[in-house]
């Protein structure tokens, strides 16, 4: 039998995953991976845990070297070599190594090449500046701080710019996040990206939703950034705004693309080269409501896998996915899994959608190290199937995998209210806010509870007769009435001579999580008066009525 030869471009996270892959497959084939760049296997995903020291060297992200994939897998390794042009039709390479072409012929190709990082509109070449991508970016960063500069900008606040906030804090540096949209994590939905936001000022100092940003430079050096108005001298600029598939070599060969840049892919990691399969950032990948791109390390994992396996021959398949993500903070955790609030809208119109918001605590209140847990659930409303959610909190990780399997497995809102999850005081609650969270979905769609969006009320907060039932009072801009729940039973009809005095049309209920108001719509409602509780309670009440 012919011996296969197997090459793979790329081989940063993606690239060696498939080549070490096909090496378990076929001990036989030929296999050679190229990278342009120093490094081999770097991870990508570790680079924040440097910054923070909590990983102590590079090395140690970077273990799976040249030498080890060449005595262990048997695998030829090219660095600071690049791949010009690829010849479909003949089966070849050609390469550039040491200011030398050279070609190579191949039976299988395995594309894995990633995404590139956008540049900053505007920002000159100056030497202070790094992305947040490489383990080169990583080492200009912390040689940085190392220097006692601790005045960093992080320019980007989706997934990869929190992880450089979350390093670079650890790591003693003062961090001001910039962000041009209306929020940070802006894919997120507003609940859960203002809570993060409003903990995260706590260590940092953010902007977002600035109109325009100029960059100041000296001697090479960026010195500082004028945003709105305001200046704000830095020592060093991380730069986050997001990346593009890097797959110009394969359109030049005449391989589909995607619009947005990304490789279309089947079942088997294949393009529409039956010799050339895909992997890594820069593939489309199947998802519950078909084809996207979703840039996460998970996928770039089980893609090159897949992508690896079939190249020498097999026929294994990847699933579906649920775009789930996940990433640490200096205050705690924020993620999601499924689509997003406005992808769902998009797909299923705004009249099909139902969400419910949870505070609760991510194990039992009464241990000494519980802290809040806070998620949003997106719905189904015509069939009551589960379709994403967010979360801010610690330990949030296992909530967000529950709701993953849920996606994809088709659970309704029943079936999670009463799933059984593992339970120890020290690891969750008896009742698991992901029960608690379907539950109150559930009591939505049965019209046992009604519940209305803080915003509503502040555009127009004289339509809204607001109760405080909880039992302190709250600071607000607003007028509040004080009733606590407790006497609502006793008191009710005081209740309502004040909301007819206050010629109000509506009444709605205030309390510091959310379950007090819920219970006292239950009473109100016992007694013929129509009222509604205020999502989230006074926490998000409070974050939405802010001017910041």
């Amino acid at each position: 039998m012919k011996q296969k030869k197997i090459i793979v471009i790329g081989a940063a996270l993606a690239g060696p995953t498939a080549a070490s892959r096909a090496r378990e497959m076929d001990e036989n084939a030929e296999i050679i991976l190229l990278e342009r760049n120093t490094r081999v296997s770097y991870s990508l995903a570790g680079l924040s845990f440097h910054l923070s020291n909590e990983v102590a060297s590079l090395e140690d992200l970077n273990k799976e070297r040249e030498d080890f994939f060449e005595k262990v897998y048997n695998i030829k390794v090219l660095t600071k070599t690049e791949v010009l042009s690829i010849d479909r039709k003949k089966k070849q390479l050609v390469i550039i190594k040491d200011s030398n072409k050279s070609i190579l012929e191949y039976d299988n190709l395995i594309f894995a090449t990633g995404a590139a990082s956008l540049h900053p509109p505007g920002l000159p070449n100056v030497k202070n500046f790094r992305f947040f991508r490489t383990l080169d970016d990583l080492a200009a960063i912390k040689a940085t701080l190392d220097q006692n500069k601790k005045r960093f900008l992080v320019l980007g606040a989706g997934s990869m710019g929190l992880e450089a906030v979350d390093g670079l804090v650890r790591g003693g540096a003062e961090v001001t996040l910039l962000e041009k949209s209306s929020q940070i994590l802006p894919k997120f939905g507003e609940e859960i990206s203002k809570i993060a936001e409003s903990k995260l000022k706590e260590k940092i100092k953010i902007k977002v939703g600035f109109k325009n940003l100029e960059f100041n430079t000296e001697n090479d050096q960026l010195i500082s950034v004028t945003v709105d108005g305001t200046k704000i001298e830095t020592d060093f600029l991380v730069s986050a705004i997001g990346v593009k598939p890097r797959t110009e070599l394969l359109k030049e060969s005449g391989i589909k693309i995607n619009k947005d840049g990304t490789v279309p892919i089947d079942k088997y990691c294949r393009t529409s080269d039956k010799h050339i399969f895909a992997c890594s950032i820069c593939v489309s990948v199947p998802s519950i409501w078909g084809e996207e791109w979703i840039p996460q390390a998970a996928v770039a994992d089980k893609t090159a896998q897949v992508a690896g396996a079939n190249a020498v021959g097999n026929k294994f398949q990847i699933g579906e996915f649920t775009s789930s993500m996940i990433v640490r903070l200096p205050t705690g955790e924020v993620g999601r899994v499924g689509h997003s609030q406005d992808e769902i809208i998009k797909k299923l119109g705004k009249k099909n959608i139902g969400m419910a918001f949870l505070k609760s605590s991510n194990i039992e209140p009464y241990m000494p190290n519980s802290e809040p847990f806070y998620c949003v659930l997106y719905y189904n409303k015509r069939n009551n199937k589960i379709l994403g959610m967010e979360a801010y909190g610690k330990e949030i990780k296992s909530r967000l995998d529950s709701i993953s399997i849920a996606i994809l497995k088709g659970v309704e809102l029943k079936e999670l209210s009463q799933m059984d999850f593992a339970y120890s005081p020290a690891f969750g609650t008896a009742r698991d806010p992901m029960n608690s969270i379907a539950t109150i979905a559930n009591f939505k769609q049965d019209r046992y509870t009604s519940w209305i969006h803080p915003r509503k009320i502040y555009a127009e907060p004289e339509s809204y007769f607001i109760v405080n039932i909880g039992l302190e009072k709250f600071k607000s801009t607003l007028e509040i009435y004080h009733l606590p729940l407790e006497n609502l039973r006793l008191e009710w009809k005081l209740l309502l001579e004040e909301w007819r005095k206050s010629h109000k049309p509506h009444c709605v209920l205030l309390s510091k999580s959310g379950r007090r108001g819920h219970l006292a719509l239950r009473i109100l409602k016992s007694f013929g008066i129509h009222s509604k509780n205020i999502l989230g309670g006074f926490e998000l009440f409070t974050l939405f009525g802010s001017k910041e």
